[in-house]
């Protein structure tokens, strides 16, 4: 079995088919699935919409919402939703549109690979990662200064209406008006006015919509509550923590690591045995003084410290690292070593009929050339080769989407690098919070108006 290849599901499941809504009109609600329109003439609606004095709604027959239980989604009125700037376009995995420059998919599968690689080297013992779905989203030129709350807001939104154990979540999440950064403000006023976290509105005086005010978890909460969206926040003050930061950290681990089986099953077995898996965990939203981080995992590494592994909205994976992303981790060659390239050679020379015998090196400088130094971290000098995974049996050369012209060349240690967040890099900060999503079933009218105001547990 190929076990690079594969990505093992752990956690909750569901048979029920997918709940993901039609690609509607963001100003008049057309159905633009329904009508089959094609990106050009989507893109004609709306520019009839914007050089239109005015925007009206269609009649009901030419569209349909997503269905939403009575008793679970309380009618009431919203502000309409401003002309959709193009930078503020929400995109989540099962829309058929590319994706916007600041939203990467696939990041979770291209990690995976890279920290097997890891796992290879000796530089990672274990990793866990979260829902493979999970998109990064980056903030943009307009919301360069106050918008992390805002976009990972919309990397938990993508998740929440990608996955499938509770598909209402689409739903709640969709209408009347999708997520976005100037609608997350237009949810969160609504939910003010309906007498949700009163202290809140009062610190942001009451004004959220087109300002550049900075949220929080308290404000994200508000809004998935509002919602129906189950959600809870945990404070962690590490002062008060006797194991200080391992609070957290154990917390998180303990947040992704599957459940033990108490049976010995097969399943079970090799379950144990990945160094390297992804699990249906929806991600978590980590906040602390000045900034905020999406959760995606953890990693063991080689010394027995724990990394974090997040989404930053403020650092966009590179566009080599997003292109590979988006075109899957089989377009990928991973560098290599110049230890493994020598004994893919040998390999390589045995498979065609020639002496397998390694030849003796001429002088003392040769065999130092050709030893490992031990005690750096980092691989020796750097060439690209091909994993034997990852290598076709025809021959051909690696694996490569049609029509791309070369594969992708990533450090899988740059790659791993660019998501970790160590330990010693925790430990500068004393409060931190998360926001979480049990992913139980949606809460009714009346869980909502116990939950107005904004409550945490505390982690230690």
């Amino acid at each position: 079995m190929d076990s690079d290849d594969e990505i093992e599901i752990i956690g909750e499941s569901s048979s029920r088919p997918s709940c993901a809504g039609p690609t509607l009109c963001q100003l008049c609600d057309m159905n633009f699935d329904s009508e089959n329109l094609s990106e050009l003439q989507r893109h004609q609606h709306y520019e009839a919409h914007f050089n239109s004095s005015s925007s009206k709604q269609p009649s009901s027959d030419k569209f349909r919402k997503p269905a939403i239980p009575k008793d679970l989604f309380k009618p009431r009125s919203f502000p309409l939703p401003l002309r959709k700037k193009l930078a503020d376009e929400f995109w989540y995995p099962t829309l058929s549109r590319p994706p916007p420059d600041n939203c990467c998919p696939g990041l979770i599968p291209l990690l995976k690979h890279a920290l097997k690689k890891s796992h290879t080297k000796g530089n990672t013992r274990r990793a866990v990662l979260c829902y493979e779905s999970a998109t990064h989203i980056s903030i943009e030129a307009f919301d360069r200064k106050w918008g992390c709350g805002y976009r990972n807001f919309l990397m938990a939104c993508a998740a929440l209406m990608d996955q499938q154990i509770q598909n209402i979540y689409f739903a709640l999440l969709d209408d009347p008006f999708p997520p976005g950064v100037r609608n997350l403000q237009r949810w969160i006023e609504a939910a003010w006015k309906e007498g949700y976290d009163r202290e809140g509105a009062k610190d942001l005086e009451g004004h959220l919509v087109e300002t550049q005010k900075w949220i929080g978890t308290g404000e994200l909460y508000t809004a998935f509550t509002s919602r129906g969206v189950p959600s809870q926040l945990i404070d962690f003050d590490l002062s008060k923590c006797e194991k200080g930061i391992q609070v957290l950290i154990d917390w998180i681990v303990q947040y992704f690591s599957p459940p033990n089986s108490k049976q010995g099953t097969v399943t079970d077995v090799l379950r144990g045995a990945s160094p390297v898996i992804a699990t249906n965990k929806m991600p978590l939203v980590l906040q602390f003084s000045g900034h905020s981080q999406t959760i995606v995992g953890y990693e063991i590494s080689k010394n027995g410290d724990t990394n974090l592994l997040v989404f930053d909205p403020s650092r966009p994976p590179r566009s080599s690292m997003r292109r590979a992303a988006i075109a899957g981790p089989s377009s990928v060659v991973w560098e290599q070593s110049r230890t493994n390239l020598m004994l893919q050679s040998v390999m390589h020379s045995t498979s065609n009929g020639r002496s397998s015998k390694l030849k003796r090196p001429s002088s003392s400088s040769d065999l130092q050339r050709h030893k490992r130094t031990k005690s750096s971290e980092s691989d020796d000098d750097i060439v690209v080769v091909e994993d034997s995974d990852d290598t076709p049996k025809n021959g051909q050369g690696s694996r490569v989407s049609p029509g791309q012209t070369q594969p992708f060349t990533l450090d899988p240690t740059n790659v791993v690098n660019h998501f970790r967040l160590s330990m010693s890099k925790l430990k500068r900060k004393q409060d931190y919070q998360i926001l979480y999503f049990p992913m139980t079933d949606p809460w009714s009218i009346e869980k909502r108006n116990e939950r107005k105001i904004v409550t945490s547990i505390s982690g230690c």
